[in-house]
């Protein structure tokens, strides 16, 4: 088996929830969470969590789930390492006599080491649209492009880019709107950024490399239901889910 090597890493802190039967004088904490593969959506068993200074150790199981107790509270560094080939450290504030829950999100490629990207914050609109962003992919209507597949425009202008994936864009004194066919008639594609209808003129204010996902519907029929609009039914829609 080749070697794997980390190349995103995207991290949620989901929220804090106060352990059950926890005494007052208990200065402890714990971690638990999920790690997802940024490729399928598909949980990530064997990886590795710890924190460092201490020796409490977790591994995620098959179904990605992972918990560490018993952790001292403050700000702490928490270390991933995956195939015991590539590890991370990521800065979190632990709370004594409370929980933190991680949703940890993996790009993992075979023989190549890039730069991680990590995101940390408290927004969950992103991680829940990213999870269904994958439901959605294995259905095969419309093109869907993942964390790496953006890494490799992110030099790119986002109307660029949209133009490779199929887009046609209307243009006046520098300003774009998306364009789809419906029938023989052209007509303006919805855009949505983390599921919030959004006008066309942010394709003048998003970068690709602010992106952790793009859906792009050519035709109103594949469009999913969440995303139906007064544009989207009659035209496509294309989706986009920022880093943070």
């Amino acid at each position: 088996m080749k070697p794997a090597a980390l190349s995103s890493l995207f991290i949620v802190c989901v929220g804090v929830s106060r352990l059950p039967g926890q005494v007052q004088r208990d200065t402890t904490a714990r971690i638990a969470g999920t790690v997802r593969s940024s490729v399928d959506g598909l949980p990530m068993a064997g990886v590795t969590i710890t924190v460092r200074g201490t020796t409490v150790v977790g591994v995620s199981d098959s179904a990605g789930a992972f918990a560490l107790a018993r952790l001292p509270s403050g700000r702490q560094t928490v270390r991933l390492l995956y195939a015991d080939t590539v590890s991370y450290d990521q800065e979190v504030t632990l709370e004594p006599g409370k929980a933190l829950i991680l949703a940890v999100l993996l790009d993992v490629v075979e023989d190549e080491a890039l730069t991680p990207i990590v995101v940390d914050t408290t927004s969950f609109r992103s991680w829940r649209g990213l999870v269904g962003f994958y439901d959605r992919k294995k259905s095969g209507r419309g093109r869907f492009y993942t964390p790496a597949d953006l890494d490799r425009f992110r030099d790119v202008p986002l109307q660029t880019f949209l133009s490779v994936s199929g887009v046609v864009l209307r243009c006046r004194l520098r300003h774009c709107v998306p364009l789809a066919f419906n029938g023989a008639r052209q007509c303006v594609m919805a855009l949505f950024l983390n599921a919030v209808l959004v006008p066309p003129d942010y394709l003048e204010v998003v970068r690709v490399d602010q992106l952790a996902g793009v859906e792009v519907y050519m035709h109103a029929v594949d469009v999913p239901a969440r995303f139906r609009s007064a544009f989207a039914e009659e035209c496509g829609a294309t989706v986009m889910w920022g880093r943070n």
